[in-house]
């Protein structure tokens, strides 16, 4: 049973062939389970085409990744995991607790940013977290066996939100907090969005242009990121 300890490092490892969007969320992740624990696991570690890894007794290991992962075939085939519910699904992440850590795997971008998630909402924490002060409680951790799941494909192929009113609410906070309804200002709604299960984000523009005001396309270059549909 993986406890997440004062004594033990917390590892999140992938491969090169790991979507950029899923490592930056990754990253979400560990700041999630140092809300709840104290504890910041180490910066996620990328590796090479090859490269190996191992499971450790002084560590908590999270690996993660793609169907195709030469990885992730590697870790499932060593720790008899079978992942054939998710391969060539839609939005599907499979969640594998072993020994010593847990395998996270997507059958595609979005799949492995849910999966990477499923933490967090294992931990109790929010998908508000950033917002309204909606801090998750300490407490002590540990994925168990009968943590394992497999998610199934969403029944709704998009689902999200739309911001009404860009002005003056929206606008204003934009201006506010980030100097205009920019890239800055969309990631913290992307990764909301995200950490809902949804996909699909109607944007606000009246007095702004998504695709424009990033600046340039950054906020159009981060929604493909990570996996959001703008409408």
């Amino acid at each position: 049973m993986p406890e997440f300890t004062q004594d033990k490092k917390i590892y999140f490892i992938c491969d090169d062939t790991t979507p950029s969007g899923a490592v930056k969320i990754a990253d979400k992740v560990r700041e999630d389970i140092r809300l709840v624990t104290d504890i910041l696991p180490e910066d996620v570690k990328i590796l090479k085409a090859g490269e190996k890894t191992e499971f450790s007794d002084s560590a908590v290991t999270i690996i993660f990744g793609l169907t195709d992962s030469a990885l992730v075939k590697d870790i499932c085939s060593g720790n008899g995991l079978d992942i054939s519910a998710v391969t060539g699904k839609r939005e599907v992440y499979g969640f594998f607790p072993v020994e010593k850590g847990v395998v996270i795997v997507g059958s595609d971008k979005r799949g492995l940013i849910y999966g990477l998630f499923h933490i967090s909402d294992l931990m109790g924490v929010s998908p508000l977290v950033n917002w309204s002060l909606a801090k998750p409680k300490k407490i002590k951790f540990a994925v168990r066996p009968e943590d394992a799941f497999i998610s199934k494909e969403p029944s709704v192929r998009y689902r999200g939100f739309f911001i009404n009113d860009e002005w003056p609410a929206f606008g204003n906070w934009c201006m506010k907090n980030f100097g205009g309804v920019n890239r800055k200002a969309y990631e913290g709604i992307f990764e909301m969005l995200l950490r809902m299960k949804g996909n699909y984000l109607w944007p606000a523009m009246w007095a702004s242009c998504f695709a424009e005001d990033g600046p340039g396309l950054e906020s159009a270059l981060l929604a493909d990121e990570l996996g959001v549909v703008m409408g």
